[in-house]
């Protein structure tokens, strides 16, 4: 992957910056040839958060919203969301998905020898490589095996504007407003920068990306400097990846936390709702043109993971983290303490798993569903069986794991795998890890994890949302060419899991419909860290509802089943937005802390 000027996907941008210092290289060696020029350019890259790579805080520690219970380690990273100590993750550890390590781009040596990226150190880093390429744009004279100079400057400037964008965008979800840096500091210089409002901050990252999409190709290879490399060239930002993060921005902004905290009126803002679903609907036409689509469902797992040291990726996939990593951290990290597990085993709440309709995708409260609620592991949704460990279900099929009792989840009231680092909830997950042998099957030397920062089903779904909201759910909006409605848009992710259609109870109005599209994207984008977000920008993360996190209790025989509440985590009004760090909102008055922080 990537392996234009740099093989990217399995170098780090440290060994770039070693070898040009060794080689005495100038900056203007750097900046003047296309071929130095794109490598410093491929430093923004590395400085894309890797979250499915948490080292010891597991993979799905970064999921905060209704689908976990807590592992034993209530001290770890997305455990402290439960009692609200949002400092723990900002001001008192390193490995926080949020902050990252303060060492950037440094070994700080021992057994965790990799840079921990956050999006607040790791977004500004980036911000300010963005900043440096641009600054230096017009330094590049030499163009690289005689592509055209002016086509490589267009790409070195898309994905600086894509990036610049982007690293702002991670930090104004999670933050709320901030500065917007569009020039590089001097080391020296003192910051004076105010904090801008979300929408202001908003608009900049729109303009950024709006100038950066005509710049970036739909496909590297169809252009001469890609196809200097043809084939290699998957992972590079391209303008689909450029209008997804665009209509994504556009959406939050008008999501009804943000709409509330501009006006006042916690609703959706139609104006960006329209903003957005044209930049969705761009993506949705080079779908219809064969350049992304919805994989079979047989081939859905490859999104998120592979077994063959080959990177996750598909032609579902828009824009994900391309940094291949040791992953052998996450066959411990996240494993049931009885397969070797660190004790960080999160297992899913009961109330989430019920988002999970049945086998026809209707809801399992529907009077018609095909659902026995003595039986609730069969005639589910076929995602329910790619992401969800139920009772009884095979989990190991080794001789080792059948002489255990390890080949068969146990998660019944005293049964092997229940409790104690395993499942608190009645449930596991392995929606980011086949079923495997055992332990002893040599799975960490070739195994490869990824969660996608943006593929084609978010797109529909988040394009459903948008227009819903701004023209209802059955409405092809005549104003976007090409459109489809929202309901076509849910039905094509439905369909390709394998479920019906939706059917006319669940599409009636715009309430109905939007409540049809929150479930259908808890169940499709399960534990891709879009739950947390959502809930927030939705504006219910207070609600009891998505507080009460439940278990399932049921005994060996399954002749019970009893939903228990198992915590109600801590959720106020503050946890809407981060905490800035302490010493950042200390460096001068202009940079206030968040309200109740």
């Amino acid at each position: 992957m990537m392996a234009l000027v740099l093989p990217i996907a399995f170098s780090s941008c440290e060994d770039y910056l070693d070898k040009a210092v060794d080689a005495e290289i100038t900056e203007d060696d750097v900046f003047r040839k296309f071929v130095t020029f794109q490598g410093f350019a491929e430093d923004m890259y590395q400085c894309v958060v890797d979250i499915a790579n948490r080292d010891i805080d597991g993979m799905n520690n970064w999921n905060w919203g209704d689908e976990f219970l807590p592992g034993i380690h209530t001290e770890r990273m997305g455990v402290f969301d439960n009692n609200g100590d949002y400092w723990y993750g900002i001001n008192g550890v390193n490995h926080s998905v949020f902050m990252g390590n303060s060492n950037l781009l440094t070994d700080f040596g021992g057994w965790n020898s990799h840079p921990q990226r956050g999006y607040w150190n790791y977004g500004w880093l980036g911000i300010r490589k963005a900043n440096m390429c641009l600054d230096k744009l017009d330094q590049l004279v030499e163009p690289y095996m005689g592509a055209p100079l002016d086509e490589q400057k267009n790409l070195i400037q898309g994905q600086a504007l894509f990036f610049r964008g982007y690293f702002h965008w991670e930090i104004l979800r999670a933050w709320g407003g901030i500065p917007y840096i569009d020039y590089t500091v001097d080391a020296g210089s003192v910051m004076r920068e105010p904090r801008l409002s979300y929408w202001e901050v908003a608009e900049r990252i729109n303009q950024d990306l709006e100038a950066a999409a005509p710049l970036l190709p739909v496909d590297w290879d169809d252009t001469q400097t890609g196809q200097i490399t043809g084939g290699e060239n998957t992972g590079r930002i391209t303008r689909g990846a450029a209008w997804a993060i665009q209509g994504k921005n556009l959406l939050y902004a008008g999501s009804p936390l943000m709409n509330g905290v501009m006006t006042g009126n916690y609703d959706y803002n139609v104006d960006y709702c329209k903003r957005a679903a044209a930049a969705f609907a761009k993506i949705i036409d080079l779908a219809d043109q064969g350049i992304y689509e919805l994989v079979p469902m047989e081939e859905r797992s490859n999104n998120f993971y592979k077994n063959d040291a080959t990177q996750p990726w598909t032609k579902e996939t828009i824009f994900t983290n391309s940094a291949s990593q040791d992953n052998a951290w996450n066959t411990a990290g996240d494993l049931m303490a009885n397969f070797g597990g660190w004790e960080h085993h999160l297992s899913p709440t009961q109330n989430y798993v019920e988002y999970y309709g049945d086998l026809n995708g209707l809801p399992i409260t529907d009077p018609d569903a095909v659902y026995d609620e003595m039986h609730p592991f069969d005639n589910r949704d076929p995602r329910f069986y790619t992401d969800i460990i139920y009772d009884g279900m095979t989990i190991a099929f080794s001789e080792d794991a059948v002489n255990k009792g390890d080949n068969i989840a146990q998660f019944y009231l005293g049964g092997r795998h229940r409790g104690s680092g395993n499942s608190d909830s009645g449930y596991s997950w392995y929606k980011f890890r086949p079923i495997r042998r055992g332990m002893d099957d040599g799975f960490q030397k070739t195994f490869r994890v990824n969660c996608p920062k943006v593929r084609l089903a978010d797109v529909y779904l988040m394009y459903a949302e948008a227009v819903n909201e701004a023209y209802g759910p059955n409405v092809a909006p005549a104003d976007i060419p090409n459109s489809i409605t929202a309901i076509e848009a849910v039905n094509r992710v439905r369909i390709r899991a394998g479920v019906k259609p939706l059917t006319d109870k669940y599409t009636s109005d715009k309430l109905t419909m939007r409540e049809t599209i929150r479930t259908e994207r808890a169940v499709e984008l399960a534990f891709e860290n879009h739950r947390w977000y959502d809930l927030r920008r939705w504006y219910v993360g207070h609600l009891s509802k998505y507080k009460e996190k439940y278990c399932l209790d049921f005994d060996k025989d399954h002749t019970y089943f009893t939903k228990r509440l198992y915590l109600t985590k801590v959720f106020e009004m503050k946890h809407y937005w981060m905490p800035f760090p302490t010493a950042d909102v200390n460096l001068y008055p202009a940079f206030d802390q968040n309200p109740g922080w």
